[in-house]
């Protein structure tokens, strides 16, 4: 399937920047010394954007250029879940927070605002006050029977 393309005409996408070491775009915020790993498949860095109080989260990205989660190969998605796994558990021995959230974000609507598939693994302590959004209601069990029908449908096409 052809996904449309957020990313505007003439991106300097900063994680393939960093990828190729190169560094060429002067609106790259990532540095050298941000890389904690790195294969043929994938790169894990520090984060140049924080979340307050607790700075410095990593991001585990591919280091071929991929958009959406939804195009990333079988091989490349699972070594950044890995590699994410791998980061989760160097925060906790490193910094020893509370716990430990990933998250990641396709499309302008799903929050995303680099163009180059990134996931988070953030450091998270009691009342960091991170998630601010309530509990939500249970669905009805007709409803999530019925969604669950719709997306089967849709692996099955």
């Amino acid at each position: 399937m052809n996904w449309v393309r957020h990313a505007p005409e003439g991106y300097e996408c900063p994680f393939c920047d960093l990828a190729s070491g190169e560094f060429r775009f002067e609106s790259n915020l990532c540095e050298p010394g941000d890389l904690i790993y790195s294969d043929e498949l994938v790169l894990a860095f520090i984060a140049s954007h924080g979340f307050e109080p607790h700075p410095g989260h990593v991001l585990v990205i591919p280091r071929a250029h991929y958009e959406l989660l939804y195009e990333l190969p079988d091989d490349v998605a699972g070594r950044i879940m890995t590699v994410s796994r791998d980061m989760a558990i160097a925060i906790k021995r490193a910094w020893n927070p509370d716990g430990v959230s990933t998250r990641q974000h396709n499309e302008p609507a799903g929050s995303q605002h680099v163009w180059h598939y990134h996931q988070h693994i953030l450091p998270r302590w009691h009342k960091d006050g991170f998630y601010f959004t309530p509990k939500r209601p249970i669905v009805d069990r007709a409803v999530r029977a019925r969604k669950a029908a719709e997306l089967r449908a849709a692996l099955d096409s």
